[in-house]
């Protein structure tokens, strides 16, 4: 039996991105270091685990401009591995290819990082014996349209072969991050195939081969609210594998719902979001940072709508939650509360509202139903052109910055856009 941790995408020295408002020094500074103390995390379990060695699959660092501190720190976690008899083996990704500045660092005795130039294999031995071979080759460059994956293949000798890759698995051949599909895997014949560049982690398939996507250690943005981490993998004496994903976030985003409706007081309403919040760092065992949604209809709709009183909860919420450690923040809060109404009933009605609310239902199901790797507006032209407007108006454009919205964005700006119509409308009646 041997044992072996697959990570990636560690994206060390990254930005975070997203957040709003005026966030407290401490908290920004754990946010900024927190992708070290993730990749620090995953040394110790490596360490305490003795395992056998150590995968990453590409994207260690956020940019090929690599800053010192950030190398120096990777460096010092291989370093700590190399001293105590644990190999690594490292491809690069389309974020730290080899085209960019690389400062110099000693690099550890048994830390190899495989070439951009082809497939290498390098040997991993216990007591003298090879007990698995590892495959990999890196990213000359940040795009990379060619299917590396169709050049791996496992040599009639290798005990074990375990592919080592940054790579689009299931993409059309324009791909631009060495894009292939499971059948490039299976006939490569690896027993493991560790692969990197999908943030979210996921076994692709369970045997022969199995193929997994460690996702990335730490969540950058409000968007990746997933647990975070690696997978700890075991290989039995019957060749059996068994990958295990294990959490190593040190700060955790949230999103989090939180039903008011009922409530009528701002205090009560700020109680129940620091409530929600101190609930989710318990769950969580970790500090969160949240954005929290209030939902549901009743008088707390009333109070909410009020000028500043949104802004007024979220500070008495903050101070509820104070500065503990680890820490709980909300970043964010937004009123998605309505005025009491059957939403059931009215969605039936043959009326304008009825017609809003069953649009905003459809418009929902296509967003929902729309495959990861997608647009998620582009499967509804009418949609489409609707978020298309964002880029041209120079308010939305500021905050897009040419980047593709979310899913969960989307869903978000149909919530907002239906609570707008059903406070406007259902007031109007009143």
């Amino acid at each position: 039996m041997f044992t072996f941790i697959h990570t990636g995408d560690l994206h060390l020295d990254s930005p975070f991105v997203g957040l709003g408002g005026t966030v407290p020094d401490a908290i920004t500074e754990s946010l900024r270091t927190s992708t070290v103390r993730a990749w620090q995390t995953i040394v110790r379990m490596a360490l305490d685990e003795r395992v056998d060695f150590l995968l990453v699959a590409g994207d260690a660092f956020e940019s090929a401009q690599r800053t010192l501190p950030g190398q120096v720190a990777f460096r010092d976690g291989l370093r700590q591995l190399s001293d105590a008899g644990i190999p690594s083996f490292v491809v690069t990704g389309n974020h730290d290819h080899e085209g960019g500045y690389i400062p110099y660092v000693e690099w550890p005795a048994l830390a190899h990082r495989f070439s951009a130039a082809k497939v290498e294999s390098r040997p991993v031995l216990r007591d003298g014996r090879e007990i698995a071979r590892i495959y990999g080759q890196g990213y000359r460059q940040q795009v990379v349209r060619e299917n590396l994956a169709a050049k791996f293949r496992k040599e009639p000798d290798a005990p074990f072969a375990i592919g080592l890759l940054h790579t689009q698995v299931g993409t059309a051949v324009d791909g631009v991050y060495a894009p292939c599909t499971m059948a490039d895997l299976r006939n490569a014949e690896m027993d493991y195939w560790a692969l990197g560049h999908v943030h979210k982690h996921g076994i692709l398939s369970p045997a022969k081969p199995v193929v997994v996507y460690c996702g990335n250690p730490q969540g950058r943005d409000p968007g990746e609210t997933d647990p975070r981490g690696c997978y700890f993998v075991t290989v039995a004496d019957n060749g059996t594998i068994t990958p295990e994903f294990r959490p190593v976030d040190d700060v955790r985003w949230q999103l989090l719902d939180v039903a008011v409706g009922h409530m009528t007081g701002d205090e009560a309403i700020a109680q129940a979001i620091a409530d929600a919040v101190d609930e989710a760092r318990a769950a969580a065992g970790r500090s969160v940072v949240a954005r929290v949604r209030l939902t549901g209809a009743g008088p707390a709709h009333a109070i909410l709508v009020r000028p500043g009183a949104v802004g007024g909860v979220l500070d008495v919420a903050r101070g509820t939650l104070g500065d503990g450690s680890p820490f709980a923040y909300v970043e964010s809060l937004t009123d998605a509360t309505r005025p009491e109404f059957n939403r059931e009933q009215r969605a039936a009605a043959d009326d304008f509202l009825g017609s809003v609310l069953r649009f905003a239902d459809d418009l929902r199901a296509t967003v929902a139903a729309a495959p990861d790797d997608l647009d998620p507006t582009a499967a509804d032209p009418d949609l489409d052109a609707l978020i298309a407007q964002l880029w041209t108006s120079s308010r939305g454009a500021k905050w897009l910055r040419n980047r593709r919205l979310r899913r969960d964005e989307v869903l978000d700006l149909i919530d907002r856009a239906e609570s707008m119509v059903v406070d406007s409308l259902v007031t109007a009646e009143g």
